[in-house]
């Protein structure tokens, strides 16, 4: 708990002191003047309603703060599509100077409702990554099942060992200062089993923390005709799966109908190929890799928190994670990725 009271005094306080002496700005100056680097940004969702994000795990970032976030990139970045990125890369052409790509993973509703207006009146690309399982019906993503569970339960605390959890103890506290750590461990343990583990699992969670005495939507993701009209408004469409398991944990014919299924359905959707993957959860190991390789993608993107030094690994292309900070913090997050090291350096040809 101290750790992150003192990270939110560190947002609210001495960022917004050491951005007004510039040293955010410098330190960003120096380190994207380098021509062979490229920064990758993630975001997942964008919110108006930052209940939205109700244990604040790092999924929702506020629509005046990514507004921001945004108009400060465009204003010192020259910003690109990931696809076209490594499509200059492929052929031998250099990427402009201070190249910065957007990407989002999971396709939330809000992706087209509260993001793409944004990037589209600052005129930005930026890439999407969905999974396709349960898109045509609207099934929430596990983890959001998790989340909401816990955020409407009136329960005090839960035997996680009784749901099939054993590696945590027995039993995990619902008060409201130790909520947010259960929620962080239970989700943890789930991605360490297979796909179809954590499902039966998820539904037994569901059971032990009802009734509900909160009433709250549950996340809302894209339906197929949403996906369509990104496609149709310039957004580069790329593959995250069907389910969205860990990767590490499936076997070779696994590993290959999650990709190859999720980008059949993409390219039914949006008429057109689908080039880019992205690894779920960011977990993934040689033998994923060589997957997504073999499945036909031309880039796969992890989730190292670095910058790519050129040239590099197409199949293990880095990002960094965005907060949900005001513009001081999101300066020196940003600054402080870019200048502690780069990614692995592998041609990308």
């Amino acid at each position: 708990m101290l750790w992150r009271h003192a990270k939110s005094v560190l947002k609210a306080i001495v960022s917004p002191l050491l951005d007004a002496t510039g040293v955010y700005d410098r330190r960003i100056e120096e380190v994207s003047v380098r021509e062979d680097r490229w920064t990758i940004l993630m975001y997942h969702r964008v919110v108006i309603d930052d209940r939205a994000d109700p244990f604040r795990l790092g999924m929702c970032v506020r629509r005046d703060r990514f507004e921001a976030q945004i108009r400060y990139l465009k204003s010192r970045f020259n910003l690109i599509g990931v696809g076209e990125a490594v499509r200059r890369l492929k052929e031998g052409r250099p990427l402009p100077s201070r190249a910065v790509s957007v990407t989002f993973d999971d396709g939330y509703l809000d992706n087209l409702e509260v993001a793409l207006p944004v990037l589209e009146s600052h005129q930005v690309p930026w890439t999407l990554f969905v999974p396709t399982g349960g898109l045509a019906t609207g099934e929430p993503l596990w983890w959001d099942r998790v989340i909401h569970a816990f955020a409407c339960t009136s329960r005090s605390s839960i035997d996680v060992q009784a749901i099939g959890l054993p590696r945590l103890r027995r039993r995990l506290s619902l008060a409201p200062w130790h909520r947010r750590r259960s929620v962080e461990q239970v989700l943890e343990a789930l991605w360490s089993w297979p796909m179809s583990e954590i499902e039966s699992a998820v539904r037994r969670l569901e059971r032990a923390l009802a009734p509900r005495v909160r009433l709250m939507p549950v996340a809302h993701r894209l339906r197929p005709a949403d996906v369509r009209e990104l496609d149709r408004r310039g957004v580069e469409i790329g593959a995250h799966t069907v389910k969205h398991p860990n990767l590490c944990l499936t076997d070779r014919d696994q590993l290959r109908d999650e990709m190859l299924d999720s980008r059949r359905e993409l390219e039914a959707l949006c008429g057109a190929p689908v080039e880019g993957f992205a690894y779920p959860g960011g977990r993934m190991n040689e033998a994923v890799k060589e997957a997504a390789h073999e499945a036909g993608f031309s880039y796969a993107l992890a989730t190292i928190s670095a910058v790519n030094h050129l040239p590099c690994d197409a199949y293990e292309l880095c990002r960094i994670g965005m907060p949900d900070s005001e513009l001081p913090d999101f300066k020196r997050a940003l600054s402080a990725t870019m200048a502690r090291g780069d990614g692995p350096t592998h041609s990308i040809a």
